[in-house]
C-alpha cells in the first residue's frame, strides 16, 4: 500500500502521458535532418543549373585577373625601387656615422667643394603625414629638413617613419667647371 492516497484514475493518466512524450528530432552534426535535406536539394538544383564550362571559365578568369594584378604590382615595385631609396632607423644611424666621419675628414683636409648632386627629400612621419625639403641634416636626436622656401623644420627621430631621397638634375649654379 502506498503512503499517499491516489485517485483511481491517476495511474492511467500517468501511463498515458508517458506514452505521448515526443522524441527529439533526428539531427546530424547538430543540424536537423529536414534542414540538411533542404540544403542538399538546393545545392543539387544550383549545380544542375550551372554549366560546368561557365564555372571553369569563371575560375580561369579569376586566376588570370589575380596574375595580372600581381604582375602590375611587381612592375610598380621595381620602378619605385629604381627611383628612390627607403631608409629605416638602422640605415639612418649608419649613414649619420658615415657623414660625420666624412665631415671630420673634409674639415681636417680643408676641402670645401660644393657638391654637384642635388636631392629632394620626403620625410614620412609616424602619424601618417609627410614633409618635403631640399636639404636634410640628420642629428642624434632630430632630423632637420629645409624646404625650398628656406623654412627649417626640426623633427624628433621617434616621429620619423621613413625618409625618401630623390635625385634631382644638376642646376646651373651648383655645377662645377671641369678641372
Amino acid at each position: 500500500m502506498s503512503r499517499f492516497p491516489t485517485a483511481p484514475g491517476n495511474n492511467q493518466k500517468l501511463k498515458l502521458s508517458m506514452k505521448k512524450e515526443e522524441s527529439a528530432p533526428l539531427a546530424l552534426f547538430g543540424i536537423r535532418i529536414k534542414t540538411l535535406i533542404t540544403l542538399l536539394l538546393f545545392i543539387a538544383i544550383v549545380l544542375a543549373a550551372v554549366n560546368r564550362n561557365e564555372l571553369a571559365s569563371l575560375l580561369t578568369s579569376l586566376k588570370n585577373a589575380t596574375q595580372q594584378e600581381t604582375d602590375i604590382s611587381l612592375e610598380k615595385a621595381n620602378k619605385t625601387e629604381e627611383n628612390h631609396l627607403i631608409v629605416d632607423q638602422e640605415m639612418l644611424s649608419k649613414a649619420m656615422q658615415e657623414v660625420q666621419v666624412q665631415k671630420v675628414m673634409e674639415f681636417e683636409a680643408g676641402d670645401s667643394t660644393i657638391p654637384t648632386d642635388r636631392f629632394f627629400y620626403v620625410v614620412e612621419l609616424v602619424s601618417g603625414g609627410d614633409l618635403e625639403g631640399i636639404e636634410l641634416t640628420i642629428e642624434p636626436d632630430a632630423v632637420i629638413l629645409v624646404s625650398e622656401g628656406g623654412t627649417e623644420t626640426s623633427i624628433e627621430r621617434p616621429m620619423v617613419s621613413k625618409i625618401h631621397r630623390f635625385k634631382l638634375p644638376p642646376s646651373a649654379k651648383n655645377e662645377q667647371a671641369p678641372k
